[in-house]
């Protein structure tokens, strides 16, 4: 995985200890991580969930944050568009395998249609969840 640090570093492996806790376990992924993986990064955030956004055009997917404008702010400062960055939750209270769903304050974007923290567009969403899917061993 590729860790981002609040100075717009990529860092491979650990953030340096000069970096914030905070942004430490923010992830961009670049290949497929399991559920076991997706807890661990939960933990350190809300336990029973974790926030992430996808691009649906660059096909990425950013973990972690207690915002998801956090893990948005990484995307879009590594050239995803705003416009293409939509947030999700992956939540472990009803299932302990995870429950996917489109609720965050990024996808309101009125200019683009969507009036709602739901993602409206029934594309986008089938597109957002095979790119989720692709780097995280869902079931």
């Amino acid at each position: 995985m590729v860790e981002r640090c609040p100075d717009k570093t990529e860092v491979e492996g650990p953030i340096p200890s000069r970096h914030t806790t905070k942004y430490m376990s923010i992830k961009i992924l670049d290949n497929k991580i399991n559920i076991e993986e997706v807890k661990k990064l939960a933990d350190f955030w809300y336990g029973t969930m974790i926030k992430g956004t996808v691009d649906v055009e660059l096909r990425r997917v950013a973990l972690g944050g207690d915002y998801h404008i956090e893990s948005s702010e990484i995307l879009t400062s590594s050239g995803s568009k705003f416009e293409d960055v939509w947030g999700f939750n992956i939540r472990f209270e009803e299932n302990k395998d995870g429950v996917l769903e489109f609720d965050s304050m990024v996808n309101i974007k009125p200019n683009f249609g969507n009036r709602s923290r739901g993602i409206n567009n029934q594309e986008v969403i089938k597109k957002a969840t095979h790119i989720i899917y692709k780097f995280i061993d869902l079931k």
